[in-house]
């Protein structure tokens, strides 16, 4: 009832002889997201050399080769998560999709592996468990059942906050880069 009653609000002040408002054009989203990713890098280029500049006069000298490996950590994940979003607002369901469910099949394959490394029972169960809901979830949801496809966002957006925080954590496991830990959650994200 109150939603309804916004939306008439929303229609009354809205000019009858406007015409409809189009969507952004593909091309329009690539402008947007890319010059986004661009600004991003260049500012974290900057921030960057001001940060190991003071890391230097701390902790000791750091390598050019290890800033360089973080800037372009860094933008491999700008780059990766803005590429996602651009597909995501042309195929927005497909995309969707296909993040689930590759977030479905590396659950269930990291549980499998947990449980064969002989790790707590808790996190071989949660993932496998996971997986195997990402899997009937993303199933359900492209025989356009509403509850799964909300069902599924919410996942993903769990996912994405839990592994935002858990990077260093995920890092730490995989024996990556932060930024690199970060594609993970970037990508649920977009999903």
């Amino acid at each position: 009832m109150l939603f309804r009653k916004v939306a008439e609000q929303g229609a009354m002040h809205r000019d009858p002889n406007a015409p409809p408002r189009e969507p952004a054009s593909m091309p329009q989203v690539a402008a947007i997201v890319g010059g986004t990713v661009v600004i991003l890098n260049v500012v974290f280029y900057f921030l960057s050399s001001a940060y190991f500049e003071d890391r230097a006069a701390i902790y000791g000298g750091v390598t050019p080769e290890h800033i360089s490996s973080v800037r372009v950590a860094f933008g491999i994940f700008t780059g990766s998560v803005g590429v996602a979003g651009i597909l995501a607002a042309w195929q927005p369901m497909a995309i969707a999709h296909f993040i689930a469910s590759v977030a479905g099949i590396t659950a269930f394959v990291a549980g499998v592996g947990a449980a064969y490394k002989g790790m707590t029972p808790a996190l071989p169960a949660a993932l496998i468990v996971s997986g195997l809901v990402f899997g009937l979830l993303v199933i359900q949801s492209l025989r356009r059942a509403r509850l799964s496809w909300a069902f599924l966002i919410g996942m993903t957006s769990v996912f994405s906050a839990v592994l935002l925080f858990g990077s260093t954590k995920v890092r730490g496991a995989l024996d990556v880069g932060l930024w690199t830990a970060l594609i993970i959650p970037g990508l649920l994200a977009v999903a």
